[in-house]
C-alpha cells in the first residue's frame, strides 16, 4: 500500500509540474518566442505582417532587402528616432553625395547598414566625408554573407565602383548555414532566404524556395527542403522544441530551458529587463563561435568570400572584406578569445581584410560603442566613428595606387 501510495503521489507531482509547465509556457511565449513547442514546426503566418513585408521587404531572390525610394526610423530604449531614408537605387541616403557617381560600395548586414543611427551618423557616410567621394551604402539588416554576396552580384552592372566593401558581423557565420532564419531565430517566420553549399570543393545555390508571395500559402510542402538543408533544424531547433510531455522534453536541455523560463518569467514580473532576450544571445554567439571551430563550417565561410574577391578583380574593382564585431564578440576578445581570427588570416591571404575588433576594444568604457536597442546592440556614433576612421586609412591606400596605376595607363 505504500508502494501504491509513493506511486500515485510520484504520478499526481509529475502531473501537476506538467501542468505547470505547460501553463508557463503558453503565458510567456508572447514575450519569449525563444520557448518553442510543437507548433512552431508548421507555424501559422500572420496575415497582416506578412502582407505589410511582402510589400515592404520582401525579395523572391534574396528574403528580403531595402526597398528603393523608401524612409523608415528604427527606435531605441530612451525613444529617440534614428531615420532613414532608401534612395532610387536602394542605398541608404548619403547626405551631400547621393547625387554623385558611387567610387566605393559597401555591402553587408545592419552593421554595414548602421542602424540605429541617422544617415549623417552612418560610418559609409563618415567615410564618403573623409574621402570626399560618394560611398554607397547597401547593406541589409540580418542580411548573411551570402545575401549579400547575391545582391553585389545582382546589382554592380548597374551601379559599378573601383571598390567594393563586404562588412558583416562574425556572426555572419551562422547566418550563412541558415534557410528559413526561423529554424535559428525563432519566430523570425518571414524569412526564407537563398544559400550555399560547399560540394566537393565547390559553392552550389539552394534558392530561395518561397519565391513568390504565394508560395508563403504552400509552407508545408517546403518543409522537407527546408529541414534538410537547414544547418540548425537538426542540431538547435529539434533540441530545443518542447513536445508532449514537457517535462520530459524539457529535461532534454535543462539548463537552456528552466534558464530561459526563469528569465522570462522574472522580465514579465518586471524584476528584469531582457535578460531571456540575452541568454539567448549569449548562446547564439556561443554556438556561432563553435562554427569557427569547424572544418566543414570554415571552409564555407572561405569559399563565399573568395567568390566575392573573384567577382570583384573579374570587373575590375578591389575587393576590401571588414570584420565588424558585436558587443558580445568583443566580450569573447576581451576574455582573450579572439574567436574569429583563424578566418582574418585565412582571407588575408587573398583579400585585404579589416578587423575592427581591436580598434574598438581600445575604446574605454566600451558600453559608449553600443546603442542599447533590441537588437543586441548597434553601434552609436561613437562606435560608426571608430569605424569610419579605421577603414579610411586602408581606402586611402587603395585609392592612391588606384591613380597611380591611372597616370600610367594614360
Amino acid at each position: 500500500m505504500t508502494g501504491l501510495h509513493f506511486i500515485i503521489g510520484g504520478i499526481s507531482i509529475f502531473i501537476a509540474g506538467e501542468i505547470l509547465l505547460h501553463g508557463l509556457v503558453r503565458w510567456l511565449r508572447s514575450t519569449c518566442p525563444w520557448l518553442i513547442t510543437q507548433a512552431d514546426e508548421h507555424p501559422k503566418l500572420d496575415a497582416d505582417g506578412l502582407r505589410s513585408f511582402i510589400r515592404h521587404g520582401w525579395d523572391p531572390e534574396l528574403g528580403w532587402v531595402r526597398k528603393p525610394d523608401t524612409s523608415g526610423e528604427d527606435v531605441g530604449r530612451d525613444g529617440a528616432a534614428a531615420v532613414y531614408r532608401i534612395d532610387a537605387t536602394g542605398a541608404r541616403h548619403n547626405p551631400g553625395f547621393s547625387e554623385r557617381d558611387p567610387e566605393i560600395l559597401v555591402y553587408g548586414d545592419s552593421y554595414a547598414f548602421s542602424r540605429q543611427v541617422g544617415d549623417a551618423e552612418a560610418w559609409p557616410h563618415l567615410l564618403s566625408r573623409q574621402l570626399e567621394r560618394h560611398v554607397a551604402n547597401y547593406g541589409v539588416g540580418n542580411y548573411g554573407l551570402d545575401q549579400a554576396l547575391l545582391r553585389l552580384e545582382r546589382e554592380f552592372a548597374d551601379h559599378p565602383a573601383n571598390l567594393v566593401i563586404m562588412a558583416v558581423v562574425p556572426e555572419t557565420m551562422s547566418r550563412i548555414h541558415a534557410y528559413w532564419k526561423h529554424y535559428s531565430e525563432y519566430g523570425n517566420t518571414f524569412a526564407f532566404k537563398p544559400r550555399f553549399v560547399l560540394e566537393q570543393g565547390a559553392l552550389r545555390l539552394l534558392p530561395n524556395m518561397v519565391d513568390t508571395p504565394e508560395a508563403f500559402d504552400r509552407l508545408r510542402q517546403f518543409l522537407p527542403q527546408l529541414r534538410k538543408h537547414d544547418g540548425f533544424y537538426a542540431t538547435k531547433f529539434r533540441r530545443d522544441l518542447l513536445t508532449f510531455p514537457y517535462l520530459a522534453s524539457a529535461f532534454k536541455n535543462p539548463a537552456r530551458t528552466f534558464g530561459l523560463i526563469a528569465r522570462a518569467l522574472s522580465d514579465r514580473l518586471g524584476l528584469t529587463e531582457d535578460a531571456a532576450f540575452m541568454q539567448v544571445m549569449r548562446r547564439n554567439m556561443t554556438l556561432n563561435r563553435q562554427l569557427y571551430a569547424d572544418q566543414k563550417a570554415t571552409d564555407l565561410f572561405a569559399a563565399i568570400a573568395e567568390r566575392f574577391a573573384t567577382f570583384c578583380r573579374s570587373n575590375g574593382a578591389q575587393p576590401v572584406f571588414v570584420f565588424l564585431p558585436q558587443r558580445i564578440d568583443l566580450e569573447f576578445m576581451r576574455d582573450g578569445s579572439h574567436y574569429y581570427a583563424p578566418m582574418v588570416k585565412r582571407l588575408s591571404r587573398s583579400m585585404i581584410v579589416v578587423d575592427a575588433g581591436p580598434a574598438l576594444l581600445k575604446n574605454d568604457p566600451d558600453t559608449s560603442l553600443f546603442i542599447n536597442d533590441r537588437f543586441g546592440g548597434h553601434y552609436s556614433p561613437v562606435g560608426n566613428r571608430i569605424v569610419a576612421d579605421l577603414v579610411r586609412s586602408m581606402c586611402k591606400d587603395i585609392l592612391v595606387d588606384d591613380s597611380t596605376t591611372s597616370d600610367v595607363d594614360k
